[in-house]
């Protein structure tokens, strides 16, 4: 296989995982834990799911983002790019940003949760009156990042998908 075509395959496999594996967490793994009958292991389920899952989505990240700066410095930007391809690219730049901030703050806010204890909530991600003001906090928190990081890295594929149509003179 071409060197281009496994960075391109490494880059949206690694992707996917990252979008996949951060919508099903929040949907599927914070969302099933208000099935656990007691109230003070919830936090405990959700995030025994999510230490097992953390060195894949780390993995994955990674392997987006270094795959993407390896595709920049090997593929030649095409003579007379215009400045709406630029503006995609800068654009997904800072999205990737934002999604990578976002994942960084789920889990600096799910290591806040757990440093809460086994404590009373309503789901991983929803305090009730008898939470810990630090655990409801740092599960307000996660309750918005969690859905930001399906949301960047979507944004990301649009993007993406915008500036292939760009490269091949389909958009302007």
């Amino acid at each position: 296989m071409h060197r281009t075509t496994t960075l391109a395959v490494i880059h949206d496999v690694g992707l996917a995982a990252w979008f996949g594996g951060a919508w099903m967490g929040a949907v599927g793994l914070n969302g099933a834990t208000i099935e656990v009958d007691d109230h003070t292991q919830r936090t405990r389920v959700a995030n025994a799911g999510w230490f097992r899952w953390a060195p894949i989505a780390g993995a994955t990240l990674l392997a987006h983002v270094a795959s993407a700066y390896a595709l920049g410095r090997l593929v030649p930007t095409p003579a007379g790019r215009d400045q709406g391809s630029i503006g995609v690219r800068r654009l997904r730049s800072a999205v990737t940003l934002a999604a990578m901030l976002s994942t960084a703050e789920t889990g600096i806010s799910g290591q806040r949760v757990v440093r809460g204890g086994d404590v009373p909530v309503a789901t991983a991600i929803t305090p009730i009156a008898a939470t810990p003001a630090e655990v409801a906090a740092a599960q307000r928190r996660l309750r918005v990042a969690q859905w930001l990081v399906p949301g960047f890295t979507g944004a990301i594929f649009v993007l993406e998908a915008i500036q292939r149509q760009q490269a091949a003179g389909g958009v302007s």
